[in-house]
C-alpha cells in the first residue's frame, strides 16, 4: 500500500480541549492539522461532567490555589499553580467570547462545588454534560486554517537533527506521513489501558510512548488518580462529584455516612475518598435525598439511572481509574526537552496536580496551558525523512491476555510479582517490520503500560509512596 503524505505547519495530536484550545489561539497564518485516533468527539474532554473550576467571581485566586495545594497534599508546584488559577480567572469570559454559554440561575451563574473546594466555583454547561456542550461550541469556533482528520493512529514521531519534524500514522488502514514544523501532543491520559475507567477507550497513553521514543523526559508516571464514584454496574459510568457538592452523601447499606470522620465529609479530596471506599466491605451508595431538582440539574445521571433501573435516590458506586497526574515533563509554556515537540493537557506533567488533582482543574489546565503552548510554538524547517518502525508481532488473543494482566498490578498495593512478570513477558516479544494499524495500536498500549510499570516499580524500590492516589483492589475485579 502506497504511503500518503500530509503537510502542515503544526500537527496537534488529539481533539480534546487541550488540542482545541491550542488551535484556537495559534496564529491564523499557520496551517494547523488536528488528528484523532477515533472520532473527533472520542475524548475525555467530551465526557467531562462537573465543569470548570475558576476564581472568576472571587476577589483573588488565593483560595483556589490553597484548595489545589491542599488536594495535592502540597506536592503541586506552587509557581505553576499560580499560573493555573490566576490566568484561569479569565477562562470563563474567554470561552464565552467563543460562544460557550454557562448555566445561570436567578442572580447570576449557577456555580457548583466539588471535592476539596471550600467555595462554589465550578462553572458548568447543560448541568452534568459540560464537556459535550463546551467541546461542541469550541470546535465549531475553529477557524478555516484548522483542519481535522479522524481515525488517525499516530504510531511514531519523525526526528531529524534532534528536531521533531512530523509523524508516521495510519488513517484507517492507509499509512500516512505527516510533515510538520512543530508537533503538539494532546493525547490525554491512560484510562483506556484497562476496562474499569471513566475515560474514553481511545485514551491509552500513546503520547507518553511517542515522547519517550524521541527522547523527551517523562515524570511521575506512578501518580494515577481513581475517581471515587463510578456506577457500580457492569459498565463504568462516571457519577459527577458535583452531585456531592449539591448535597449527596456517601453511605453504607445501613445509611451510615462513610466519610463522617473527615472534616470535609463526602467532599474530601478524591484520593482520600477512593481509599476509604476500596477498603470497605459491602456496597457504598450515594444518598441523594438532599439534592434538590436532581433531574433538572443532573440530566445525564438521571437518564443513565433510568436506563439501568437504578433508584437515583440511592446510587451504588465504586472507584475507577480517572486521571493521570504524571506525564511528559514540560516547562511553563508546554515545551518539552525536544526541539519542535510540545505537550499540553493530561499527557503533560506541568506540575499542577501533584499526587492528587483537584476536581474540575483539568479542563482549566487545558485552556490555560493550551493558550500558552500557542504562544510558545516555533516552526522548524528541514528536509523530511521517513522513519522505519518496528512493532510487536502478537495476536489479538495474546494482546488481550496482557491487558488483563495490566489490571492485576495497577492497584494501590501493586503485586510486584505480577508487575515484574508483565515486564519480563513483554520484554521478550518478537518484533516485526510488517507494520499494520492493529499491531501498531497494540504496541503503543503495551509500551505505555511498560512505562507505567517501570515507574511504579521504581517508586516501590525507593519507597516513594504516591500510593494513596490508587485504589486498593484490582481495577478489573
Amino acid at each position: 500500500m502506497s504511503l500518503h503524505i500530509e503537510k502542515t505547519d503544526i500537527l496537534i495530536i488529539g481533539t480534546g480541549l487541550a488540542a482545541v484550545a491550542t488551535a484556537l489561539h495559534l496564529s491564523k497564518s499557520f496551517s494547523i492539522l488536528l488528528v484523532s485516533k477515533g472520532e473527533m468527539t472520542e475524548s475525555n474532554s467530551d465526557l467531562a461532567q462537573g465543569g470548570i473550576a475558576s476564581a472568576y467571581l472571587e476577589k483573588s485566586s488565593t483560595a483556589h490555589k490553597e484548595d489545589t495545594m491542599f488536594a495535592s497534599k502540597n506536592t503541586s508546584c506552587a509557581e505553576r499553580v499560580d499560573i493555573l488559577v490566576e490566568e484561569g480567572r479569565q477562562a470563563i469570559e474567554e470561552m464565552e467570547r467563543f460562544g460557550v454559554r454557562f448555566d445561570h440561575e436567578e442572580g447570576g451563574y449557577a456555580l457548583g462545588r466539588e471535592g476539596a473546594h471550600r467555595l462554589n466555583r465550578i462553572f458548568h454547561v447543560g448541568g452534568d454534560e459540560t464537556g459535550r456542550h463546551v467541546m461542541r461550541q469550541l470546535r465549531q469556533s475553529m477557524p478555516d486554517n484548522v483542519n481535522v482528520l479522524e481515525r488517525v493512529l499516530v504510531h511514531d514521531l519523525i526526528t531529524k537533527d534532534g528536531k521533531v519534524v512530523g509523524a508516521m500514522a495510519f488513517r484507517d488502514e492507509v499509512p500516512i506521513r505527516i510533515e510538520a514544523g512543530a508537533v503538539v501532543l494532546a493525547t490525554g491520559g491512560i484510562g483506556g489501558l484497562i476496562n474499569w475507567t471513566s475515560n474514553a477507550r481511545t485514551v491509552t497513553g500513546d503520547g507518553l510512548v511517542l515522547a519517550n521514543r524521541c527522547g523527551a523526559k517523562l515524570t511521575h508516571l506512578q501518580r494515577i488518580q481513581f475517581h471515587p464514584t463510578l456506577l457500580a454496574t457492569e459498565t463504568p459510568h462516571l457519577v459527577t462529584e458535583a452531585l456531592r457538592g449539591a448535597g449527596a452523601t456517601l453511605v453504607d447499606d445501613e445509611g451510615n455516612h462513610v466519610m463522617a470522620h473527615h472534616p470535609l465529609g463526602s467532599l474530601a479530596p478524591r484520593d482520600d475518598v477512593a481509599r476509604v471506599l476500596t477498603e470497605r466491605m459491602g456496597t457504598v451508595y450515594l444518598d441523594t435525598t438532599n439534592v434538590t431538582r436532581l433531574r433538572e440539574r443532573f440530566p445525564k445521571l438521571a437518564l443513565t439511572c433510568d436506563k439501568l433501573r437504578i433508584d437515583p435516590r440511592r446510587i451504588p458506586v465504586r472507584p475507577g481509574l480517572h486521571f493521570h497526574m504524571g506525564g511528559i515533563e514540560v516547562d511553563d509554556m508546554g515545551r518539552t526537552g525536544v526541539d519542535g515537540l510540545y505537550a499540553v493537557g493530561e499527557v503533560a506533567d506541568a506540575g499542577i496536580h501533584g499526587t492528587n488533582r483537584l476536581a474540575s482543574n483539568s479542563l482549566l489546565e487545558c485552556w490555560v496551558f493550551g493558550k500558552r503552548v500557542a504562544r510558545a510554538v516555533r516552526l522548524n524547517r528541514t528536509a523530511m525523512v521517513t522513519k522505519e518502525t518496528l512493532v510487536y508481532d502478537i495476536s489479538p488473543l495474546v494482546f488481550q491476555a496482557f491487558r488483563a494482566q495490566i489490571g492485576r498490578w495497577l492497584t494501590i498495593s501493586p503485586s510486584l510479582d505480577e508487575l515484574k512478570g508483565f515486564l519480563q513477558n513483554t520484554q521478550t516479544l518478537t518484533m516485526t517490520k510488517h507494520v499494520t494499524r492493529q499491531l501498531s495500536e497494540q504496541t503503543l498500549q503495551l509500551d505505555a503500560a511498560r512505562l507505567l510499570a517501570q515507574s511504579i516499580l521504581e517508586m516501590e524500590r525507593y519507597d516513594e509512596h504516591d500510593i494513596p492516589t490508587r485504589t486498593a483492589t484490582s481495577v478489573l475485579d
